[in-house]
């Protein structure tokens, strides 16, 4: 007995950790130099347009090479379709929803964020890190074999490095990746995640070091500090930023019913065309609202402003970034929306310092509306209330964080938003699968001696997408015993009944077989079309 747990401890938990460790150390590395490249070129793109503002000739040879560039970002579309989609593409792949080539993805993902940087389009580096940390992980998933198990444990672990090195957040990427990504939290899981963010975050803080770099988003400071005779004010800012998020989330999903009409009858190339030159125009007039909106949320917090500029900047950023993320643009919407948050979460710290708040607590409203809004829109509240912890370093706000986060995310609940990665996601998955019909399959196979899934619990397992497990027969006992919280741990000679919406069987048989082992047959009990 001893015997066989000392083999399940190094079955279950020594790839999670080696894995872990060796995909969390190169996508440090790679998502360091990636950021370190996409600052620059944000850098290079504000000098040549202030250049290009000397001389009428400079602004037309701009918008020309806008034009240019716009046609070599629908050729990189085109060629490699994972350039595009960032943070919800990633969630796809993980969740087993869609498919990707790990290669291509890496360099579709660099080259094609380059080309938005230094166009000024209004996109962040978070969606490209994090895609990119999903292909690294891949990558070493498949040292495990082609089709290895472990490979879509590895790239959650990816993922969540990308997100911490991009962000500067190591707790919060661990959570963005739980709660987010997948929605769950399991031993295995956690353990995967854990490993690859710390191991990153190592990595990029050597670098950090080494180039004089500052791993922080926000070099934010000390803030001043809650009270209880605060929560009033407070109680109110949860109410606006819940407001916000219910407008913003609307916006997206008319947006997206528009967008998707027009898209049959306009081509992307034109899109894209048109966004790039949009992305010159503001560049040009208002640069406030071209690029990322990483130096708009470190202006609002310690630079003051009128009611007139924050709001008519906030309307700006929010209507490029509408169209922006369903233009097929390779580049992240997760500092953007972060963007747009501080500005609302600007103003309604303005309007609360009317009322009676005192003017010393501004900037921590402000963080806090921030974070509250990037919770809402994503209805992840974990995430959002350990970033505002990370970004302040301080503890002191807890209970009050946790006060507006749980106000604005029961009112999303409440209205039942549906977060914006979900539209976007929800958008690719078509896509993929357009002029395909979706059945569900009930699949019986019995599970092999040296199967993955083997001293596994059910819910530790990463099933095909959509996939349930209705019943498990112990072998030499015809009993069928129902799994209903996941807590079920599966043995050789186990004959499990899996439940699956698919698109493509083979697909799935494949991921069984990963699962489950080569030594029985798969067949199938019964088919629904749908």
């Amino acid at each position: 007995m001893k015997n066989y747990k000392y083999k399940e401890y190094f079955s279950h938990v020594m790839p999670c950790l080696w894995f872990g460790i060796l995909c969390g150390s190169l996508t440090g590395a790679f998502i360091f130099l990636f950021k370190l490249a996409a600052h620059e070129l944000t850098h290079i793109s504000k000098i040549l347009y202030d250049l290009a503002k000397r001389s009428p000739l400079y602004i037309c040879l701009t918008f020309a090479a806008l034009v240019a560039m716009a046609f070599v970002m629908y050729f990189i579309n085109k060629k490699i379709p994972e350039s595009s989609g960032g943070i919800p593409r990633s969630e796809g792949i993980l969740r087993g929803v869609l498919s990707f080539r790990w290669i291509k993805t890496i360099v579709g993902n660099t080259f094609g964020s380059f080309i938005s940087f230094l166009c000024g389009i209004p996109l962040g580096s978070e969606g490209p890190a994090v895609i990119i940390g999903t292909a690294i992980g891949r990558a070493c998933g498949n040292l495990g074999g082609k089709n290895s198990a472990w490979s879509r444990y590895v790239m959650t672990g990816g993922a969540g490095a990308g997100f911490a090195v991009a962000t500067g957040s190591t707790i919060s990427a661990i959570l963005f990746a739980l709660e987010e990504i997948h929605k769950r939290f399991t031993p295995m899981l956690v353990l995967s995640v854990s490993t690859s963010v710390i191991s990153a975050t190592y990595v990029n803080n050597l670098l950090c070091s080494a180039f004089n770099i500052s791993p922080s988003l926000i070099e934010v400071g000390k803030i001043e500090a809650f009270n209880l005779d605060h929560v009033g004010y407070l109680a109110l800012l949860g109410l606006m930023i819940a407001l916000a998020v219910a407008i913003f989330n609307t916006a997206i999903y008319f947006f997206d019913k528009l967008y998707r009409r027009l898209q049959k009858k306009i081509p992307r190339y034109i899109v894209l065309v048109v966004i790039f030159l949009a992305a010159g125009v503001t560049a040009f007039i208002y640069s406030e609202g071209a690029h990322s909106g990483h130096d708009v949320i470190i202006n609002v917090i310690f630079e003051s402003h009128t009611f007139g500029y924050l709001a008519l900047l906030l309307l700006f950023r929010a209507f490029m970034m509408l169209p922006v993320s369903e233009s097929g643009a390779t580049g992240g919407t997760f500092i953007p929306t972060l963007a747009i948050g501080a500005l609302t979460g600007a103003i309604s710290a303005k309007l609360l310092i009317l009322i009676g708040m005192p003017e010393t607590l501004f900037s921590a409203a402000l963080l806090l509306g921030m974070c509250a809004f990037i919770g809402g829109t994503l209805r992840a509240p974990l995430t959002a209330t350990v970033l505002f912890i990370e970004l302040t370093s301080s503890f002191t706000n807890l209970f009050f964080v946790a006060i507006v986060v749980f106000i604005v995310n029961f009112a999303t609940e409440l209205l039942n938003q549906q977060p914006f990665f979900e539209v976007v996601l929800k958008n690719l998955e078509e896509a993929q699968n357009k002029g395909k019909s979706a059945k569900i399959v009930r699949f019986e196979i019995k599970v092999s001696q040296s199967a993955f899934v083997v001293g596994k619990s059910v819910r530790d397992v990463m099933w095909p997408s959509s996939s349930i497990v209705e019943t498990i027969s112990r072998e030499g006992n015809n009993k069928k015993d129902m799994d209903n919280d996941g807590e079920k741990k599966i043995y050789p000679g186990d004959t499990l009944i899996i439940r699956v919406r698919l698109y493509d069987e083979n697909e799935v048989r494949d991921q069984l077989r990963t699962l489950l082992g080569n030594e029985y047959p798969i067949t199938v009990k019964s088919v629904e079309i749908l």
